[in-house]
């Protein structure tokens, strides 16, 4: 399992003692949150402040919405919210507009499930909506009554729904190690940090028993599958297919995407097809009957989309693998290949600036090609064979 990320409530209503403890926890903390009552005393100044402070973490604005979901929700995301959260008992329309809010600055959306009686089907309505975090949380009057959150943990854990769950309710350095244990994949400490004499300390602390669960490649590797695992089962299939029909295969992708492009490539000239990589000096002329394969997480991609006018023209066949279900280039392409969901490709701790496209992309070609050995008996001596040898 993945080391879950740690959350560190700053709930001080103090706008420059909030600050001040963001500052000490922050080396220690994923997400940083605003809580409830310091929002409402402080508004989206301090939003855009700890984002201009701390560019690298994710800010948490815990709004609670329980109505107008996209107008609530809109002026936080705009000062640089990174997740925003929205009550669960608020009902399935105040939750789609928080979504629809996020949506539009590429942010994400928590959904608590403080207080709402049918905590799992809330939690699958809100994972069908787009929601990418589920909150169980056990609230301070619960707690002073003695409740714990590890029940209701427990309950959403066992969906499996492809979301991000995330705990909260009196943990502290005794508990967090079982909540991790029980399945969380985000753990959010408040008092027990920044109550204690030394917040820097106690946050180093919770972050080290976290972390005791899994190396950060676990993390990157955990996060590819969940990517893969929503992918179209069909597309090996598919694209074998295309390729089989072609006369000869152009492949071409920008910056990292375009290095995606050079391995697969290869991997389609040791399988017997006529590959060319678009932009190379020996690279001919496309011609009907080819075929066009374009990497491209945003399909926005100004010279692919000049790539794919001239392919379409000439009456080449064009496919996009693609982030995006829906484009400028995937409009004029024969087939989308979306690789994961949109949801999946918000800010990821440890997977910078697209990382999470790249390599999500390069195991399924990698998966694609296995299929295709697999299926057409291509020996691996025979794709050796094929392989550089004045190297």
């Amino acid at each position: 399992m993945t080391a879950p990320l740690l959350q560190v409530a700053l709930d001080s209503l103090d706008f420059e003692q909030t600050l001040a403890l963001a500052e000490k926890v922050a080396p220690f903390a994923d997400i940083l949150e605003i809580g409830t009552p310091c929002i409402k005393h402080n508004g989206v100044k301090l939003v855009a402040e700890l984002k201009r402070r701390f560019p690298a973490k994710l800010v948490l604005v815990d709004l609670k919405t329980m109505d107008a979901g996209a107008y609530e929700a809109e002026p936080f995301y705009a000062a640089g919210a990174d997740i925003c959260t929205v009550l669960g008992v608020s009902g399935i329309a105040t939750i789609k507009g928080v979504i629809e809010s996020a949506r539009k600055h590429g942010s994400e959306v928590q959904v608590d499930l403080i207080n709402v009686p049918d905590k799992a089907a809330c939690a699958e309505a809100a994972c069908e909506a787009g929601a990418q975090i589920v909150g169980v949380h056990t609230g301070l009057d619960a707690q002073a009554a003695g409740q714990t959150p590890f029940a209701d943990l427990a309950e959403i854990s066992a969906l499996g729904l492809p979301v991000r769950v995330s705990v909260a309710g009196g943990i502290n350095a005794e508990t967090s190690a079982q909540v991790a244990q029980s399945g969380a994949d985000i753990v959010v400490v408040g008092g027990a940090i920044t109550g204690s004499a030394d917040p820097a300390s106690a946050a180093r602390q919770i972050r080290s028993l976290l972390d005791g669960r899994k190396s950060h490649s676990g993390r990157v590797i955990t996060k590819i599958n969940e990517v893969l695992a929503v992918t179209n089962d069909s597309y090996d299939r598919e694209l074998t297919r295309l390729l089989d029909g072609a006369k000869r295969v152009f492949v071409t992708g920008a910056g990292r995407s375009g290095l995606i492009c050079r391995f697969f490539a290869m991997r389609l000239m040791h399988s017997g097809y006529r590959t060319f990589v678009v932009g190379e000096i020996v690279t001919p002329a496309v011609q009907p009957g080819d075929l066009l394969i374009i990497i491209s997480g945003s399909g926005e991609t100004k010279q692919l989309i000049e790539f794919t006018k001239k392919a379409r023209e000439i009456g080449a066949q064009i496919v996009l693998i693609s982030a995006k279900a829906s484009s400028s280039i995937g409009d004029l392409a024969d087939a989308i290949f979306q690789i994961g969901n949109d949801a999946q490709y918000g800010k990821v701790i440890g997977m910078p600036m697209g990382t999470v496209f790249e390599l999500s992309t390069l195991a399924f070609l990698e998966s694609t090609v296995s299929h295709m050995i697999h299926e057409k008996g291509i020996p691996e001596e025979e794709m050796r064979s094929r392989h550089a040898n004045l190297e």
